[in-house]
């Protein structure tokens, strides 16, 4: 049986909605192993549990907490720009951090979480196109996290570098899958690493045409929801 079946058949929720979205979000465990895939087969004397007292609001928390840890990031009372804040992983990681202010900017709205949407800290800005940011609307931002899907991050690159100080840090998460042509692509999912390979290096070339230092690269420790293999890139604005 399908493990989204199974989830609602036995209870775990109420829908096959609420169970594909519960999975894709890393909240259930197959045999004490996170598993993505709602079409994951499942057998009637696996473990299935959910983690249902999750202590961040998405598994993007995870993927900013991996650049933290792996490049000694300090944004300690430090003014933060979200880029594609959604429902908030990358905020609450920066709040957890000692942000003194976040702006979180997503072009959807009503995604920010219930948790962090009464936080002072945060300045919410829906319905905003980071390509067209302007100046007049942030304090000069310190610190920046960008984590953007159906558009290459090359794209809003001259509108993060309009918002941000001349020695600004940032994290960028940089998705092959957006940064190819289609034909690269099978159904969706960039399989080859070569491919990969070019995609980052397409993104570090604009970012240096940019001004920006290339401070480091890592994997993403959680892949994009369709398998997609990520990359935290870690930058200085130096002009």
């Amino acid at each position: 049986m399908r493990l989204d079946q199974f989830l609602v058949k036995n209870n775990y929720t109420e829908s096959r909605e609420k169970a594909h979205r519960l999975i894709k979000d890393g909240k259930v465990k197959v045999n004490d192993k996170i598993i993505l895939k709602p079409s994951k087969k499942v057998k009637i004397e696996d473990r299935v549990e959910l983690i249902e007292s999750e202590k961040y609001v998405s598994r993007a928390a995870y993927k900013l907490l991996k650049a933290i840890d792996e490049f000694k990031i300090n944004v300690n009372q430090k003014i933060c720009m979200d880029i594609g804040s959604s429902t908030g992983g990358f905020t609450q990681v920066l709040l957890e951090n000692k942000a003194k202010k976040i702006y979180a900017i997503d072009s959807g709205t009503n995604q920010l979480h219930k948790k962090l949407r009464n936080n002072s800290k945060i300045i919410l800005m829906e319905n905003t196109n980071a390509r067209y940011l302007k100046k007049d609307d942030f304090e000069p931002i310190d610190f920046f996290t960008c984590d953007v899907s159906f558009i290459s991050i090359t794209k809003i690159i001259d509108s993060i570098k309009k918002i941000i100080k001349d020695n600004a840090e940032g994290v960028v998460l940089i998705k092959p899958q957006f940064e190819l042509e289609p034909s690269k692509l099978i159904k969706g999912v960039v399989k080859e690493n070569k491919f990969r390979k070019e995609a980052i290096n397409n993104v570090i070339k604009v970012f240096e045409e940019k001004g920006f230092l290339i401070l480091g690269i890592v994997e993403s420790p959680i892949k994009g929801k369709e398998g997609n293999i990520e990359y935290l890139m870690y930058v200085r604005n130096t002009m």
